[in-house]
């Protein structure tokens, strides 16, 4: 077994060697460019809980649970800045590299393939957008969560079994998908394992594991104060009805997986996945006649969860975040073909695919900034983002909504503005820094303020009366007094923002055009 105290330390100093890579190789990218709404979405959430104001019971998320109080951890730890953003979405490249690592060793590839296999997945990986991602942190731990399980499963590691569901509630509380395709592959292979086992001790250990998660979850509502129900509303119900909506193309729906079906989106925008995915299927098929025991169940696994990964993929409205299934499905094939007789040129035929994938796909997302839409923005123009604030250094400013002088001048204007503002106030931006660039509360009622019922329900949404009332509460009990709203070019309108209220009247003022208001709370006239 590969996770023995002498195996580990005799590949400690390839794994640190690793871990340095995955860390800087994020870094490197996440400093290349912003796009707001994504690049800074947990960056005030984690702020706020510093501040005791906590998503769900607080303020209204849909997503992200686990992200933000990880987020809290790191700016407590390292400081409320950029870097400590940053090296929060660099951890959690390590952990998922670290991760590939150990599981290739422990099917026995050789260490040259598993260090070459990993560096591609480190780049491939979290650097697509550098900073906390939802999406990728649930991505990460539903891996981990499939290489424990297949681990467990072929050594029979009681304590791979016990933290196994807490990998699984990790994945889950990051973000509800792909979490839950991947737990539902998962728990038939739980089922088909145990079927075969009886109720090994195995069984009572994973047993033990799911109780213990549970519990811990539940002294998390209790200690945090988070209304269950709240959690119900806003991590369960809402949710599904976005899922819903994309699946059955609901014409509020933001995207429609009918609009994914196809052969652009399934074949081509996938392909390089499919190189590797289709021929490790046929080997599979093969094998499963042969009755191959922990190596179907290996293969099995691996191809189902990567199906469900690209479904996943194709129902959100992101960008591709899953070319680092490349280099899995690669040393996925090259495990099978190490089991039969075959010309070893085809070893260097993987080893070149995974190579020119890598370098493609690093250069359009990591350099080119694919993911955050700035491939076709001129990255020269590119300004120091400590000249905005002192907490931004090593950022490389620039979006695609403005050029970047006339952006930076207005986030000056408006940092300026809310921190000499001494009342009580609200602030309503996709640029969720500004709270912890300026250490304040700044009572946030949301993560994002998209409309037609894609982050929050909107005024015909079936939620529209709990979601209202959680924002009146907001705006009430912490005595607000005016509301900032700061946008890019009007992307957050004060009329579709003043449907929230009831019984709450407003003196608004235009500070700069389409970009920065403030709406002060006034008496309503009878």
């Amino acid at each position: 077994m590969f996770l023995k105290k002498d195996n580990l330390l005799k590949e400690l100093p390839i794994i640190i060697g690793i871990s340095i890579y995955a860390y800087f190789i994020n870094s490197y990218s996440g400093n290349i460019g912003v796009i707001p709404i994504d690049s800074f979405g947990f960056f005030d959430t984690g702020q706020s809980v510093l501040k005791g104001k906590l998503p769900i019971r607080d303020f209204w998320i849909f997503t992200g649970l686990l992200v933000d109080y990880m987020e809290a951890a790191f700016l407590f730890i390292f400081g409320n800045n950029w870097n400590s953003h940053l090296a929060h979405g660099s951890f959690m490249n390590i952990i998922g590299t670290a991760g590939l690592y150990f599981f290739l060793r422990e099917i026995n590839l050789k260490k040259k393939y598993v260090i070459f296999y990993s560096i591609s997945f480190a780049t491939l990986c979290y650097p697509v957008s550098g900073t906390p991602f939802a999406y990728i942190h649930s991505y990460i731990f539903s891996l981990l969560a499939i290489f424990t399980l297949i681990v467990a499963i072929k050594n029979k590691n009681n304590f791979l079994w016990f933290i196994f569901p807490f990998l699984c509630f990790f994945s889950f509380l990051s973000m509800q998908t792909p979490s839950a395709f991947i737990l539902i592959i998962l728990f038939f292979v739980l089922i088909s394992h145990f079927l075969q086992n009886k109720l090994s001790k195995n069984f009572f250990t994973f047993l033990i594991g799911c109780i213990t998660s549970l519990i811990f979850l539940i002294l998390f509502f209790y200690v945090t104060k988070t209304p269950i129900i709240n959690f119900i509303y806003q991590y369960i119900l809402f949710p599904l009805t976005i899922g819903e909506a994309r699946i059955t193309n609901d014409a509020m729906a933001f995207i429609e997986l009918s609009e994914q079906i196809n052969f652009k989106r399934i074949i081509g925008e996938f392909k390089l996945i499919h190189i590797f995915l289709l021929p490790l299927a046929v080997l599979s098929i093969r094998g499963f006649k042969k009755n191959q025991g922990i190596k179907n169940k290996i293969n099995f696994t691996i191809i189902f969860c990567s199906i469900a990964f690209i479904f996943n993929q194709l129902i959100t409205a992101n960008q591709i975040y899953i070319f680092s299934l490349i280099p899995i499905l690669a040393a996925m094939l090259h495990y099978n073909l190490n089991k039969i007789d075959i010309n070893y040129k085809i070893f260097y035929l993987i080893i070149f695919v995974v190579t020119l994938s890598t370098f493609k796909f690093h250069l359009r997302f990591n350099i080119d900034r694919k993911f955050l839409d700035l491939e076709n923005v001129d990255k020269s123009k590119a300004i120091e983002a400590i000249q905005i604030h002192k907490k931004f250094n090593n950022l490389r400013w620039i979006s695609k909504s403005d050029e970047p002088n006339n952006e930076i001048k207005i986030l000056k204007k408006a940092l300026k503005i809310i921190h000499e503002d001494k009342r009580e106030k609200s602030l309503i931006t996709h640029y969720n820094f500004i709270a912890t660039i300026l250490d304040k509360d700044l009572n946030i009622l949301n993560r994002w303020y998209l409309t037609d019922n894609n982050t929050h329900p909107g005024k015909n949404h079936k939620y529209f009366a709990f979601y209202k009332a959680m924002v009146n509460k907001n705006i009430k009990s912490n005595n607000v007094k005016v509301i900032y709203i700061l946008s890019q070019k009007n992307e957050i309108k004060f009329e579709n923002i003043k449907i929230y209220f009831t019984n709450i009247c407003f003196e608004s003022k235009t500070i700069i055009q389409k970009r920065f208001s403030s709406h002060k709370i006034i008496n309503c006239k009878s």
